[in-house]
């Protein structure tokens, strides 16, 4: 990214290039430059190259190499594939792989197809077959990232095309296993369909309806004035799709009311499924949490969904991210502002507090979305998202797997004493 062929100007300070190769990367979608202007052909391709390996994952990428090259998998690396796709449905690496890419490349086609027919009466025939290419992989890997200047906001009363964005982006948060469940019970009536996949499609459809609604409900006196009921709906539920991992905007993230802002970033922390292109903590452990808080209010010991308890160990790593992503972001945030100086001009209100709470959540989330602050982070302020990218895209439980030590033999267990809490 910081070679002169990729930039259409002058060449990309370093830290620049890295930030930009991170957020893609980590399908982020947060730039502190405009990709449309500053950077190339050469430069949006490889950038697109980026977002394509960040979105089907290095670790997908690796394994399909070894498979390639004849390599038997060991054991610990097949559970580094399971943990990566963040999947307890035991399938066999090639067939997962061959699913993951063929999905892909089907639903990235599509999706191309789609937008080359809304672009080819804005632009050249040449220069749409590129954007509808780099904007379906774009959204289909929940990156964010748009060769227009104003991402999305041009197109706010484009209905077709907010519901190809939305379609893609939906997809591509799912999960692998998911949607390879969904088409298997497509084909074969027979086939079950896992708690695991009935819960995500159950949480996201309660967090798209739920978001649409309480967004039209804050936004009434805002946006539907200047836009009409269909178009404040229809703007209000693409807010809601890409406020959990996308990255896109069709309206600029400060018009909106502090009420939206924090939906948003409530979205933005719970993020897409599991194994999925999106961050946050996901849907399923939200999920977990709030059903085992439920299920206490009711008097059960046990929490559970669709007739099945949920295991020990999976109510144990759900209150485990929840509660580690909230001491994350706290403490980056924290760093976050200490670094970033408060500008001679500015003075120091809940807005610029809020502006920079956005950022480090949208970086935690690889959500994208930002208030306007992101190009005009110092080179301190630059590499704290960078490192909230980074760990957002890696995901925490898997983090804490690889920094953790491993179970010692003979540790001693001591007698429970109960305590107060609360």
């Amino acid at each position: 990214m910081a070679l002169p062929v990729s930039s259409s100007g002058e060449p990309l300070a370093f830290i620049n290039a890295l930030f930009t190769a991170t957020s893609a990367i980590c399908v982020t979608g947060l730039s502190v430059i405009d990709i449309g202007q500053r950077l190339s052909l050469f430069g949006q391709v490889v950038l697109l190259g980026l977002i394509q390996l960040g979105g089907l994952g290095i670790m997908t990428f690796a394994t399909m190499l070894m498979i390639s090259m004849g390599t038997k998998l060991t054991l610990n690396e097949r559970l580094s594939l399971s943990q990566t796709m963040e999947s307890s449905i035991k399938v066999r690496p090639l067939h997962m792989i061959m699913a993951i890419f063929t999905t892909t490349i089907i639903v990235e086609g599509v999706g191309a197809v789609l937008l080359f027919w809304q672009f080819q009466d804005k632009m050249g025939p040449d220069q749409a077959i590129f954007t509808a290419i780099f904007h379906a992989i774009s959204a289909f890997c929940n990156a964010g990232f748009s060769t227009f200047s104003d991402s999305l906001e041009s197109f706010s009363t484009d209905y077709p095309m907010i519901f190809i964005f939305s379609f893609l982006i939906i997809a591509g948060g799912l999960g692998f296993v998911v949607v390879r469940e969904l088409i298997a019970a497509a084909y074969s009536r027979k086939f079950k369909i896992s708690m695991h996949t009935k819960l995500c499609l159950w949480v996201t459809l309660i967090l798209l309806v739920g978001g649409t609604i309480v967004y039209s409900l804050a936004e009434a006196d805002n946006i539907f004035p200047r836009m009409g009921i269909a178009g404040g709906v229809a703007n209000c539920f693409f807010q809601t799709v890409t406020s959990r991992t996308a990255g896109f905007n069709t309206i600029s993230q400060g018009s909106f009311s502090d009420m939206s802002l924090l939906i948003t970033m409530i979205l933005m922390f719970i993020g897409a499924c599991p194994g999925s292109c999106g961050g946050g903590i996901k849907t399923t452990t939200f999920a977990v949490v709030i059903l085992v808080i439920v299920n206490r209010f009711r008097g059960r010991s046990r929490a559970s969904a669709f007739r099945r308890a949920f295991t020990r160990e999976t109510v144990g790593g759900a209150f485990t991210i929840f509660h580690l992503s909230i001491i994350i972001i706290l403490i980056m945030l924290s760093v976050f502002l200490f670094m970033e100086s408060l500008p001679a001009s500015h003075v120091a209100t809940k807005g610029w507090f809020l502006e920079h709470a956005f950022e480090i959540i949208s970086a935690f989330g690889t959500v994208g979305l930002s208030m306007g602050i992101t190009p005009d982070l110092e080179n301190t302020g630059k590499i704290v998202i960078m490192i909230m990218m980074f760990i957002g895209r890696v995901g925490l439980l898997t983090l804490a797997y690889a920094l953790a030590k491993p179970p010692q033999k003979g540790e001693i267990v001591y007698a429970e004493e109960p305590i107060m809490v609360g």
